[in-house]
C-alpha cells in the first residue's frame, strides 16, 4: 500500500457568483510514501485563480508567492486531473481536514458537486498524531508545533508552501507511524464520510437542553476520589459550565468545568478540575 500526503495553499476572497467568501486554491503539493513512510515521489502545481484575481496581503506574506507566480498556473480542473493520476490506488492523507473543506468548496464551484474526484480512502494525520502524542482532549496541535515537540528540523523545508508542509507532515508520520495503530484512521470516502466531514460540532450551553445528561454533572475528588456534588447553581462561561465543589469526605474545595460537545457520533462530555492558580484567569474569561 502507498500513501499520498497533500497540502494546499489558498487565497480567500469574495465570489460574486455564490455571493459569499471562498478559499480559492492556488497551489497543490504532495509527496508519495511507501509502506514504511519513506518519500518516493513528489507532486507540485500552481493553479491560476479565477475567482480572486490578486493575492491578498496575508497570503503573500505567509507563502512568499506573488501574482506573477500564478499567471501561468493551470486550471483547477487540470490540476485535479493530474493529481488524480498521481494518487491512483493510494490512501490520501493531510494534516487536519481543513484542506478537504477547501477542496469541497472549490469542487462545488467548478463541478457543482462537493465530492472530491481523487478521494477514495482518507486519513487525518493530525488526529492520529493527537492520539499518539496523548493529546486527545487538548486543542488541535499545529503542524509546526508537532514538529517542534518531536524535535524535527524544518530548516531545509519551505514552510507554508504546499510541498514543504507535505514533506514536514511526512517526517512526522515517519517518526510516529505504527501500521496497526494507524489502520483505524483510514476511512472510505463514502456518503457517511462526507456527512461526518461537514458536520459542525457545537458546545451545548443551555442546561435545560435534553441532550445534557445532568447525572454527569459531578466530579470525583482528586485527593480522595469521593463523589462531589455541585455547591451552587451552574454558571456558563466560554461554552462551558462552571461550579464550586466541596468534597464531603476530605473537605477539599475546588472548581469544576464541564463541557457537552455535540459531535456526529453524539454528545462528548469533557470534565476538568480548575487549578487554584487559574481562578483569577477563569473569572476574567
Amino acid at each position: 500500500m502507498e500513501y499520498v500526503i497533500f497540502d494546499l495553499e489558498w487565497n480567500s476572497g469574495y465570489c460574486k457568483r455564490t455571493k459569499g467568501f471562498i478559499n480559492e486554491i492556488i497551489e497543490l503539493g504532495a509527496v508519495k510514501l511507501d509502506e514504511q513512510m519513506n518519500i518516493i515521489g513528489q507532486f507540485s502545481i500552481f493553479i491560476r485563480p479565477e475567482i480572486t484575481k490578486r493575492l491578498n496581503h496575508t497570503v503573500r506574506e505567509l507563502t512568499q508567492l506573488t501574482n506573477e507566480d500564478l499567471v501561468h498556473g493551470s486550471t483547477f480542473g487540470y490540476a485535479v486531473s493530474k493529481f488524480k493520476k498521481f494518487t491512483t490506488g493510494c490512501v490520501i492523507m493531510s494534516w487536519s481536514t481543513s484542506d478537504l473543506n477547501a477542496l469541497e468548496s472549490n469542487c462545488e464551484y467548478y463541478y457543482k458537486s462537493k465530492k472530491i474526484p481523487f478521494l477514495e480512502r482518507y486519513a487525518d494525520v493530525q488526529a492520529y498524531c493527537q492520539e499518539v502524542l496523548n493529546r486527545p482532549d487538548k486543542n488541535q496541535i499545529a503542524l509546526q508545533s508537532a514538529a517542534e515537540l518531536l524535535d524535527i528540523s524544518t530548516d531545509d523545508i519551505p514552510l507554508h508552501r504546499a510541498v514543504g508542509d507535505s514533506i514536514l507532515t511526512a517526517r512526522i508520520m515517519k517518526r510516529l507511524y505504527d501500521a496497526q495503530r494507524f489502520e483505524k484512521y483510514i476511512q472510505k470516502a463514502d456518503d457517511e464520510f462526507y456527512d461526518r466531514l461537514n458536520f459542525h460540532s457545537t458546545f451545548i450551553v443551555n442546561i435545560d437542553n435534553p441532550l445534557i445528561d445532568k447525572t454527569e454533572m459531578f466530579f470525583d475528588c482528586d485527593e480522595c476520589t469521593a463523589r462531589c456534588d455541585a455547591a451552587e447553581e451552574w454558571k456558563v462561561r466560554n461554552k462551558a459550565f462552571y461550579n464550586e465543589f466541596l468534597c464531603p469526605s476530605c473537605g477539599k474545595k475546588f472548581k469544576g468545568r464541564i463541557q457537552f460537545k455535540l459531535t456526529y457520533d453524539g454528545v462528548t462530555i469533557i470534565k476538568r478540575i480548575v487549578p487554584e492558580k487559574n481562578d483569577e484567569q477563569e473569572n476574567s474569561e
